[in-house]
């Protein structure tokens, strides 16, 4: 029906509604909700025939012409789930899929103020991204209060956050690069890897469609003195061949204690940095799906820190100003080819290498490391019977040398020098034998070069129970050999003693994780109302910890005793499509850690956590306002009663909020967003303890556990042709 330059249409499927589906004209990322008798309204689009998309199905519907009926959209359930891409690039029905996933888009992305994947979590409880520590300040993401490790980062299926670069790789992910992510709670799928006791993190670059603005311009600053400068452009040639071309720059001109020295302790609260970083991609996919794809990647990243007044290296040698900096370069080549065969068979191949070379200094500590890593990965889809029935195999190999070195003010030194193999095979099957339910059994086995074999059961369940609820279930194991230097190198920024339990091979961490995902939707008066309730234990046999209980040493190893991981998560979600959504959640963690001989609570992590985040959005689209409310618990400290009084602090950390607001203005091709963040002002007294004695055993700038900088207002000028 058309109703004041409107389409309105049903979407069904089984012929019942579908309720809070969004339902979008392709090439047009704004869409709307399916209501809760599964009506939804649309925008006339640019032109005829047009096409029809939704997020309940893969399928598309054809629009010739509008008359003055309504449409009658009847879906089928996607049955060729896909945890790995065969051939690009049908959209993959959430719903369907018995793994507990969330997809941000762009309008997500970019409704809170960021510049890299790691800061745009900052409107959900679901995952903190965390400072490190007050001298470099790398902010990693804990997915539901895992160690960031323990939710690894792919991108399009190929795996980013592996090896040395892990510590990274979030950091240096710029927004304006990502097109969508998917948040898989709960342990992930065999095909994605060995790791992800807590789920798997997936981004994607390129978006489904040919887009309608294939170039973008983004320019933010924060009145920290960052400066970023990112660019985008996507090309389709006639022939079909698409180029992908992802830069993006960054710096921070101006060193003073006006703009990086909030609390006046005489050290920067964030760190210095000259960063550069560029991807480009070609792409060539045929009418019948074969695909070939290779990406090459460059990184390069200079940062420093420390006492405002720190200039060189040579200040540190002559003991006149405490600093720290690093260099890092980052360099990898990435391809992908897939083959489609009849009766829904297909093959996919992946390999991918990359080399790491960093150097850090912190003070009298030094960190050195040097990675080249290889990977490859095929894949194989084969229907058995009909496609409501997919079986996947297929092999993996990894390898990688490890060449590190540390030594630290107190005469420690030390080298690690290994070649890394870890070859397995893996299958899946996924089952859809009835609509409301569906199925994924999963195994590998893996062998390390040093360690041997490694078993990897999993499995997923999703029931329907009715039209708009869900209930998922996840089970599985999952294992990793930690990297202890890249796992605890914010305690470089300290005066701590360095040791370590273990001279070799560090062991290996394996966890059983079991989850549980319950999600409902309903239609209230214009709008939809969500919720959600997530579950999630990990058992944790040998986990990597550092114990940092004794105020002047930090202890690096496996623990003796095993470990426990729990957090429930809990989201309510309001939403009149287009127009204003209102969304609260809230979290409960809890990890227990094998310190001095006994099961302690994980020092500087909140047990309870809860953000509110409002989106209003007027008639015109023009202009938005988002406004995100954070509050965190208190949280254990380590000790610090040996130290000299002025240096001490409590046991327990008080409970704070950050409050952030940012408008939105659009007109035409250009973007515009002010932000306040923190408005609150709340920010750490004593981030640096000790900061009149850098050099002494009382330096401790690794016990950071909240804001360190007060307010900041940033702006983002973003211009799409």
């Amino acid at each position: 029906m058309v109703l004041w330059l409107q389409v309105v249409g049903i979407l069904l499927q089984g012929s019942e509604p579908v309720i809070g589906a969004r339902v979008w004209w392709s090439g047009n990322s704004i869409g709307t909700l399916s209501d809760s008798n599964g009506y939804f309204r649309l925008p006339l689009p640019p032109a005829f025939p047009a096409w029809l998309r939704t997020d309940a199905a893969a399928e598309s519907l054809r629009i010739e012409d509008v008359a003055d009926t309504i449409i009658r959209w009847e879906v089928l359930p996607d049955i060729q789930l896909s945890p790995q891409t065969i051939v690009a690039t049908r959209a993959e029905s959430q719903r369907l899929n018995p793994q507990a996933v969330t997809v941000w888009n762009r309008a997500i992305l970019t409704s809170a103020p960021c510049c890299n994947l790691a800061e745009a979590f900052e409107g959900t409880a679901l995952a903190d991204a965390v400072v490190s520590d007050a001298a470099l300040g790398v902010k990693r993401l804990r997915l539901l209060g895992f160690e960031p490790v323990h939710s690894p980062l792919l991108y399009e299926n190929k795996p980013l956050s592996i090896g040395l670069y892990a510590p990274w790789a979030v950091q240096f992910l710029p927004a304006l690069w990502i097109q969508s992510v998917s948040i898989t709670k709960g342990v992930g799928s065999v095909i994605n890897g060995h790791e992800g006791a807590a789920g798997q993190i997936q981004v994607q670059y390129l978006s489904e469609d040919k887009p309608r603005e294939p170039y973008a311009l983004e320019a933010f600053a924060r009145s920290t003195g960052e400066f970023f400068l990112a660019g985008r452009v996507d090309l389709k040639s006639p022939n079909g061949d698409r180029y992908l071309l992802l830069s993006n720059v960054g710096w921070t001109p101006f060193q003073s204690y006006a703009l990086q020295d909030h609390n006046g302790d005489g050290f920067l609260d964030i760190p210095l940095f000259q960063h550069g970083h560029g991807l480009g991609r070609f792409l060539r996919r045929d009418t019948v799906g074969n695909t070939i794809e290779i990406d090459i990647e460059g990184l390069y990243d200079y940062r420093w820190a420390g006492e405002v007044r720190f200039r060189n290296p040579s200040d540190i040698a002559a003991v006149r100003a405490w600093g720290s900096y690093q260099g890092l370069s980052f360099l990898q080549t990435s391809l992908r080819r897939g083959w489609m065969f009849s009766s829904g068979r297909g093959l996919s191949l992946i390999t991918q290498g990359r080399y790491l070379s960093q150097a850090l200094q912190a003070g009298f500590n030094r960190y050195e490391a040097r990675q080249p890593l290889g990977y490859i990965q095929l894949v194989y889809r084969q229907p058995l019977g009909d496609t409501r029935w997919l079986l996947y195999v297929g092999p993996v190999f990894r390898v990688a040398h490890y060449a590190e070195s540390l030594s630290t003010w107190h005469d420690y030194d030390t080298s690690w020098r290994r070649i890394e193999g870890i070859g397995g095979v893996f299958a899946e099957l996924s089952l859809f034998p009835l609509p409301a339910l569906s199925v994924s059994v999963g195994g590998r086995l893996d062998w390390h070069s040093y360690w041997g074999w490694q078993a990897v059961p999993r499995l997923h369940l999703r029931w329907q129970y009715r039209g708009s609820g869900f209930l998922r279930l996840s089970a599985g194991r999952a294992w990793r050999i930690p990297d202890p230097l890249p796992e605890a190198f914010p305690f470089l920024m300290s005066g701590r003693l360095w040791r370590f339990s273990f001279s070799g091979w560090p062991s290996v961490e394996s966890s059983w994780s079991y989850g549980f995902f319950w999600e409902e939707s309903h239609g209230l008066g214009a709008g939809i109302m969500r919720w959600s309730v997530n579950g999630l234990q990990a058992h944790i046999a040998q986990p990597f910890v550092w114990d940092i209980e004794k105020p002047w040493e930090i202890e690096v190893g496996s623990g003796r005793r095993g470990a426990l991981y729990q957090a429930v998560y809990a989201e309510i979600e309001y939403e009149l499509p287009d127009y204003v959504r209102l969304t609260a959640g809230y979290r409960f963690q809890e990890v227990w850690w094998p310190l001095r001989g006994e099961l302690r609570l994980r020092p500087m992590l909140p047990k309870h956590r809860l953000v509110g985040w409002i989106t209003w959005l007027t008639l015109s689209q023009r202009w938005q306002v988002d406004g995100i409310l954070s509050w965190y618990g208190p949280q254990r400290l380590p000790s610090t009663a040996e130290k000299e009084e002025p240096y001490r602090l409590s046991t327990k950390t008080p409970s704070y909020a950050t409050f952030t607001i940012q408008l939105t203005h659009r007109i035409d091709q250009w973007e515009i967003q002010l932000a306040g963040e923190n408005l609150g002002g709340f920010r750490l007294s004593r981030p640096v303890l000790a900061a009149d004695q850098p050099f002494s055993p009382q330096f401790d700038a690794s016990l950071i556990w909240g804001p360190v900088m007060g307010r900041m207002v940033s702006l983002t000028f973003r211009y799409v042709w």
